[in-house]
């Protein structure tokens, strides 16, 4: 079941320094774009797509303290 986190450009991370170590930090943690996480960029958000609910819960937690964070599953439904 893939579990996708929505990431919208506004703040606080829409700024290129803060994104870039958003992205940095996801491809330390999770590797590049494969097996594990997904990255699909929108005209008004950035899709990150895990396949398994532990990585997307860290990936939650990474970006808590932030209001954009959202979680859904395949279905729809939040994490």
């Amino acid at each position: 079941m893939a579990i996708t986190i929505v990431v919208p450009w506004g703040n606080p991370h829409n700024k290129q320094e803060a994104w870039n170590e958003l992205l940095a930090w996801t491809v330390e943690v999770f590797g590049l774009p494969g097996e594990r996480v997904q990255f699909h960029p929108t005209t008004n958000y950035m899709l990150f797509t895990f396949t398994d609910k532990r990585d997307a819960l860290w990936f939650q937690l990474k970006t808590a303290g932030q209001e954009f964070s959202s979680a859904r599953t395949g279905n729809g439904r939040l994490l």
